[in-house]
């Protein structure tokens, strides 16, 4: 079997009947359904697709566990020669996943990433994703540094298939009981692969809706301890790298994360509550999130480091009137 397609879903019965449908249509490949112990009818339409579909089935958890936990249940069940992660409210495009997986296997690539497009779950509108340039054959880290370097770079998981030996192997799952977990997972995917290659095919349609996890901003502060735990977590890795490019986009990677800290506050519109809360958080880690932007190797990154680090409300300002 060529891939597997590990779909998790918790309250989107809105959206995963689509998403089933789509995915449906995807080639050589076994589709797994990981129920996260919701409570309203996506369960029912997913159980309905899988009596349709011979390659469908539903694992269903014991207990909600969040995103990261229920890939994984996925990850360990799954018997494709890659895996594909897919959220059951965005829409796959069939022909191009399948064809992007097959490449994988032809060129035996340890990681595959590809495009995407993103649209409006009200309007519809489409709008394309970062234009990612196709390469050769390279190792994950040359792919990874290449595209910090022409700032196309986008952790998302559902931009590649992989290996699932190879995840296998070096131990590679999602992070549990984080937001942004997808930082945690690709960026060391990528590091550690051998043989990785991007192409331009546009392999999802990725859902911009109100009520996605990263909708979460405006409700909670939470995401800014998530932010600095990743941080911390990819800093950790930049040090057991030998230097070079590789080394180096990663440092400026966390560099820029830990300036989202502060800039998401205005970014996001924030309801003045959450922004308040932002912003103390900021102001208490501000020496920590500055000292990663400052160590980016990243002029533009360190002087907004030390900006930021005179005045938080100088470096909003600024930021604001940059934007």
């Amino acid at each position: 079997m060529l891939l597997s397609v590990v779909i998790p879903f918790y309250h989107v019965e809105k959206y995963i009947g689509e998403c089933l449908e789509r995915a449906a249509q995807i080639g050589d490949c076994e589709i797994l359904l990981v129920d996260d112990c919701g409570s309203d009818a996506s369960a029912q339409i997913a159980a309905l697709h899988c009596g349709m579909h011979a390659n469908m089935r539903v694992i269903r958890r014991e207990k909600n566990g969040g995103l990261s936990a229920a890939r994984n249940t996925g990850l360990l069940q799954a018997k494709g020669e890659y895996v594909y992660f897919l959220d059951s409210d965005d829409l796959p495009e069939p022909e191009a996943l399948t064809a992007l997986a097959r490449e994988a296997e032809k060129q035996q690539l340890d990681v595959a990433k590809a495009r995407f497009v993103y649209f409006d779950d009200e309007t519809g509108k489409e709008t394309p994703g970062p234009a990612i340039p196709a390469t050769q054959v390279m190792t994950g880290g040359e792919l990874f540094a290449a595209q910090c370097r022409a700032d196309v770079y986008e952790p998302m998981v559902w931009q590649c298939v992989y290996r699932r030996v190879f995840l296998e192997e070096n131990g590679l799952v999602m992070a549990e009981g984080l937001h942004f977990e997808d930082e945690l997972f690709q960026a060391p995917c990528l590091l550690k692969a051998e043989r990785a290659a991007a192409f331009e095919m546009e392999i999802l349609r990725y859902r911009q809706r109100a009520g996605s996890i990263m909708g979460s901003f405006a409700r909670s502060s939470a995401w800014c301890a998530n932010y600095l735990e990743v941080c911390r977590r990819l800093s950790a890795l930049a040090g057991t790298l030998d230097a070079g490019a590789a080394k180096r986009a990663l440092a400026r990677r966390v560099g820029q994360i830990a300036l989202s800290t502060a800039k998401n506050i205005p970014a996001y519109r924030l309801p003045p509550q959450i922004a308040q809360e932002a912003k103390h958080f900021v102001e208490q880690n501000r020496r920590e999130i500055c000292g990663y932007a400052m160590a980016s190797g990243d002029l533009l990154v360190a002087a907004q480091g030390m900006l930021l680090r005179m005045s938080v409300n100088a470096f909003l300002r600024a930021y604001e009137h940059n934007s």
